[in-house]
């Protein structure tokens, strides 16, 4: 399928910013932070508590600078946002070597970095109402999202083999990602400079959803985001931690996961052009439901767990990418970057209450197990909020 190049160039942030989340929050970060925690003396909540605290910074900015980006240049915004994350990853790295003598300073610089990443995704993500119209959004998006998983792959390959070859936690394991990320942010920004953010845009039905509403369909986001979000901070701690996995094959099942991820997503985005994108989500909820017992159940049997990761790999990007592109059909471009900044506290929000909830719980419980479980629970209340919003919104436009 032939995309525009504003498209593909849009997609290739996707791309590099996948590194960081896959290859630092969801890969070597859970585990390099579990250690010096345990340590310390310190129990799983603070690896929450720190993720929290840098989504009310991250939220925060997005909100107040992308107000600022859609009155004046967002593209120049969207660049420094780029860069003050690039400079906190190369920071963390270098002091990654001495992180035992200077663990406070790490934890900080961790908390600031990934507040620069939420504020430059809110901004990425404010580009695709400019991009897009219809159900070309969640074509458009799927890809973008699906290709975020290729960088994820490529990232995770790269330290793979650099901790073959230099240690798990050694400086070149670490600096890898935020050149990584620089190489590919750059090639992006540079195409997306022909991109009129300016342009009048057509009234969309925003204003048949009452501001009742908009807050269910913003709890139903917040309440998937949040399960989603915990699954990815705490899975690869669950599979070392409990089912006593080494590094290197957690990296493999992350790896896997990305693998899938791709052309599922692309394809979950076109399909849309056919099914209800509602539908679609709803069966994504049940997909993960089906996922987490799969997972919990394995208890080392290679087969279930790579079924769960497999079905994982299936919705993990599709589930995101949906709600991203439905709330980007629902909003005005002129105002996307305030509207994004909004919608990155609805998403990331889910960092600072779930994993400080889900880390005291497994320590209580001594086990993940149960709290994994319950997750399944609260994305069938968030589809249900949403289903009940959109399918009312769906039978005033016929209506109209």
């Amino acid at each position: 399928m032939a995309l525009p190049d504003k498209v593909k160039r849009w997609a290739f942030y996707n791309f590099a910013n996948h590194s960081y989340q896959v290859g630092y929050v969801a890969f070597l970060l859970p585990v390099f932070f579990s250690t010096l925690l345990l340590a310390k003396g310190f129990s799983l909540g603070a690896w929450g508590v720190a993720n929290g605290v840098s989504t009310v910074i991250g939220v925060t900015i997005a909100v107040v600078v992308g107000k600022y980006s859609d009155r004046h240049e967002k593209l120049v915004a969207f660049r420094w946002s780029v860069i003050l994350t690039f400079l906190g990853m190369v920071a963390l790295a270098c002091v990654s070597a001495i992180a035992s003598s200077v663990f406070w300073w790490m934890f900080g610089l961790f908390i600031v970095t990934n507040a620069f990443l939420i504020w430059s995704l809110a901004l990425s993500d404010s580009i695709l109402p400019h991009i897009s119209e219809g159900n070309e959004t969640y074509e458009y998006g799927g890809f973008a999202w699906g290709f975020g998983y290729v960088g994820g792959i490529a990232s995770l390959l790269l330290i793979l083999a650099l901790q073959r070859f230099t240690g798990d936690s050694s400086l070149a394991v670490f600096l890898s990602v935020p050149l990584f990320y620089a190489a590919f942010s750059c090639y992006s920004l540079t195409g997306l400079k022909n991109i009129s953010f300016r342009e009048s845009a057509p009234v969309r039905p925003t204003s048949q959803l009452s501001k009742r509403h908009k807050g269910i369909l913003f709890l139903g986001y917040w309440l998937i985001s949040e399960c989603i979000t915990v699954i990815s901070l705490f899975a690869s701690l669950y599979l070392s931690g409990e089912m006593h996995f080494l590094v290197w094959q957690v990296g493999v099942a992350f790896l896997f996961i990305q693998l899938v991820g791709f052309p599922a997503t692309w394809l979950g985005g076109r399909l849309v052009k056919r099914y209800s994108s509602l539908k679609l989500l709803g069966w994504n909820i049940l997909i993960w439901g089906v996922a987490l017992i799969f997972f919990l159940s394995s208890r080392r049997n290679l087969w279930e767990l790579g079924l769960a990761i497999f079905l994982m790999g299936l919705v993990y990007g599709n589930t995101q990418s949906y709600l991203r592109s439905q709330y980007a059909t629902l909003i005005q471009k002129s105002e996307s970057g305030f509207q994004f900044g909004i919608y990155s506290i609805v998403s990331e929000a889910a960092v600072f209450i779930g994993p400080i909830i889900y880390g005291y719980a497994s320590d209580m419980l001594h086990s993940q197990q149960i709290p994994l479980l319950t997750l399944f629970v609260f994305m069938a209340l968030g589809y249900g909020l949403i289903w009940k919003v959109m399918h009312r919104r769906t039978v005033l436009m016929e209506a109209v």
